[in-house]
């Protein structure tokens, strides 16, 4: 059992409750470990006469099991937190036998990981069932709505149009936001955010204007290429899932982890590391995105994890935080896609990152400029991937340029790349001499005003650390 600062700060569930937790470390009256020292558990003063009895179960070391009788909602509570917090600056821990509360808790989780263990041996060595008629009757009634739901998509796509970008008044506006809002009845959630987007950007007015462009561009092929995929499926199996590209998520299908193992899309014992973490605003789809970039050390590729809180809930899901350690996933489902398909996992351990880590990340960094940016160019073609994907290049050499807007970054063959951005002020405050030979991790955008290939530094990794411009 390793507890770490990082380790805390990783599972809390806001910065609020480390904050607070740690604040309660020195309030434990008492303070419990067990002899293998798989569970922490103690007592804390809370507001109320009774102190509230707290726990942290590491049993099972990839998914650690916090447990209190206070009535937060938070998970972990602020209380859990407080007592690692005990444990970490070191206060004493007398040697207990674990209560028998948790010794009968234990049996249940043990009983649901051995019935979830034997489900997955079930699913990977029996033949999948034939569907039933019902579902495929579903199945095609569902397909059906999603494209009565097209067509209204595409007369409201075309009634802009007609109006004009620049012609939307504030009542006709209105009107638009209710049309966009019935597009939720009809199972094309993901169109009905890319209407949202464009929304957003008619009401922000002219400075907008070629963001709303490229919107309508990109939903013009959206809808084309949903209609097709959605045809197809109903001249043949309707239950047929796509997962070569992204168009089943971005229509509105939520893909489940059963459905993931089942296609074989996922890596068991994954080691990945962070090398950069934002939290996003969404406003067209009404959430947060807690996204982070990881490198998995087997196959060298970058991978994205996403946590969405919508703004109704956005008080009752635990926000991700930053991670300064190796994460070793049990099994790390990843979602079809482009360059840097989404992934999740259940388990996982940590530990700290050792000096061959760093050495490895850089190892998969791009070394050809050039060569990167035909496959980034290739994915920037195709209307429905991601427009800003993620890389990692072997920067040789940094410079400045003429435009202070630009910094330019050259690879060992030569090849050059601008990069651009809010990170840039930052950056320059780096000797470029310490950053030759480092891997920097970016995300790319095609400015179409310019008509350049920019890239946004988003870290730099060193040899014995990794360097966050935006986290």
């Amino acid at each position: 059992m390793e507890i770490t600062a990082n380790f805390i700060a990783s599972i809390a569930p806001n910065a609020g409750a480390v904050s607070n937790g740690k604040a309660l470390a020195g309030k434990f009256s008492v303070l419990n470990i067990t002899a293998d020292k798989t569970l922490l558990f103690g007592e804390c003063k809370g507001s109320g006469k009774n102190p509230y009895v707290c726990s942290m179960d590491f049993i099972d070391p990839a998914a650690p099991v916090p447990r209190c009788t206070c009535p937060s909602r938070q998970y972990p509570c602020k209380h859990v937190i407080g007592l690692l917090y005990a444990y970490v600056l070191g206060k004493p821990f007398a040697e207990s036998e674990a209560p028998e509360s948790v010794l009968s808790k234990r049996e249940g989780v043990a009983t649901r990981a051995e019935n979830k263990e034997k489900k997955k041996q079930k699913l990977q060595n029996e033949p999948p069932k034939p569907p039933t008629k019902a579902k495929i009757t579903a199945a095609s009634k569902k397909i059906n709505m999603q494209i009565e739901g097209l067509d209204l998509a595409e007369k409201l796509l075309k009634n802009i149009l007609r109006t004009g970008l620049s012609g939307l008044d504030a009542r006709t506006r209105d009107a638009l936001a209710s049309q966009i809002t019935q597009l939720g009845n009809y199972h094309i959630k993901g169109i009905q955010a890319a209407f949202n987007e464009l929304f957003l950007c008619l009401k922000s007015g002219d400075d907008s204007f070629t963001d709303g462009i490229t919107q309508v561009i990109f939903l013009r092929a959206w809808l084309k290429k949903a209609r097709e995929h959605l045809s197809s499926k109903l001249q043949g199996d309707v239950l047929s899932l796509d997962t070569t590209s992204e168009i089943e998520a971005q229509i509105g299908h939520v893909w489940k982890l059963e459905e993931l193992h089942a296609l074989g899309c996922y890596l068991p014992r994954a080691e990945l590391i962070q090398l950069t973490f934002d939290v996003v605003d969404n406003p067209a789809k009404k959430e947060y995105i807690d996204e982070g970039y990881h490198l998995c050390l087997q196959d060298g590729k970058i991978y994205a994890t996403k946590n969405l809180r919508p703004y109704k809930a956005v008080k009752h899901i635990n926000q991700d935080n930053t991670n300064f350690d190796m994460v070793v996933a049990e099994d790390m489902y990843y979602y079809p896609g482009g360059l840097n398909r989404r992934v999740r996992y259940d388990k996982s351990t940590r530990r700290e990152l050792a000096e061959a880590d760093y050495t490895a990340v850089q190892s998969y960094a791009s070394e050809d400029f050039a060569e990167t940016s035909k496959v980034i160019k290739n994915q920037l073609k195709t209307p429905l991937a991601d427009k800003n994907p993620v890389a990692l290049l072997k920067i040789n050499n940094l410079s400045a340029t003429a435009d202070e807007n630009y910094l330019l970054a050259v690879d060992s063959k030569g090849n050059q790349q601008l990069l651009k951005g809010e990170t840039l002020p930052l950056l320059k405050l780096i000797d470029f001499n310490l950053l030759k030979d480092t891997a920097m991790l970016v995300s790319y955008e095609n400015d179409i005003e310019t008509g350049l290939l920019t890239a946004f530094p988003l870290s730099v990794i060193a040899n014995d650390r990794i360097i966050r411009l935006k986290y």
